[in-house]
């Protein structure tokens, strides 16, 4: 095999796997504790957005439940009934209506390592 063929082979390999993360943008961060509670992460500045996601990274945690809140007053209740995984996202949740304005994300869950750990939740908009 030629040096050339690898080098295409390996350049097709990450496009492949590339996903148009420059899309999405953090719009907060929370450490979260090993049981069940409920956390809410302020979004800065009035910034609109059509969908976000949820990663996860340390340990594992369980979502039940979203409220997404907007500037308008409005809000968007999520049921994500999920165990997530270290590294791991949640799927891709489309906020109802237009681009929304979110004020607030708060979440109803259990982080679930069983060792007095924490995991970090990222949320991602676009």
């Amino acid at each position: 095999m030629t040096m050339k063929a690898v080098f295409a082979g390996a350049f097709l390999a990450l496009a492949a796997c590339a996903t148009p993360a420059a899309a999405w943008t953090q719009i907060g961060v929370r450490e979260v504790r090993d049981h069940t509670d409920r956390d809410t992460i302020v979004v800065e500045g009035p910034r609109q957005f059509e969908r976000i996601k949820l990663c996860v990274y340390r340990n594992p945690v369980h979502f039940y439940d979203l409220d997404v809140r907007y500037a308008n007053g409005g809000h968007q209740d999520v049921s994500v009934r999920q165990r997530i995984g270290a590294g791991q996202c949640t799927r891709v949740i489309d906020l109802n209506g237009d681009d929304r304005n979110i004020t607030t994300i708060s979440m109803l869950y259990e982080e679930t390592s069983f060792r007095r750990r924490t995991a970090t939740v990222r949320v991602f908009a676009e």
